[in-house]
């Protein structure tokens, strides 16, 4: 186990690297890559990813079996987290905010306005930063080099 910031990436996220393919998703995935960021993620968030992607709604962009499959490969696999203290209006996403603050997450990735609700309390809370990947790369982009992994430290937020 490294000391790389921990980011969680939420159902949406994922979409967004691997089925949209989003290039605000790259830098994460290239950190990801590199060591510089570590990426929890649980049995459950596993489970849920291989009910939505292959949907007949995400068919117009041709999703690579292989390529969506795989993503939890670059996931380190923990326990399901215990009940947080703050609750998401969509039981579902849950999850996802209850593991952020359990590990202590620098940051959550989602695009779901359940989550994106609880931005504010998580940061008085822990300082956990719940954004969209589109807003992470607007704000960290000056420490990412084209041809370079991102320099991600949780000095960065």
């Amino acid at each position: 186990m490294n000391g790389a910031p921990i980011a969680i990436l939420d159902t949406n996220a994922l979409l967004d690297w691997r089925v949209f393919k989003d290039p605000a998703a790259l830098p994460v995935a290239a950190a990801l890559a590199a060591g510089t960021l570590r990426w929890l993620a649980t049995p459950a968030m596993e489970t849920e990813w291989h009910h939505v992607w292959p949907r007949s709604a995400f068919a117009r962009w041709q999703p690579d079996p292989a390529w969506t499959t795989t993503v939890f490969a670059h996931a380190e696999m923990v326990a399901e987290p215990p009940r947080g203290p703050l609750r998401c209006k969509d039981p579902d996403d849950q999850v996802f905010i209850d593991l952020a603050l359990h590990v202590g997450a620098t940051w959550l990735f989602t695009k779901d306005a359940a989550l994106l609700k609880l931005a504010s309390r998580a940061r008085k809370r822990t300082g956990l930063e719940v954004l969209s990947l589109q807003d992470w790369v607007g704000r960290h982009g000056a420490c990412l080099r084209p041809g370079m992994a991102p320099v991600v430290t949780s000095s960065t937020v």
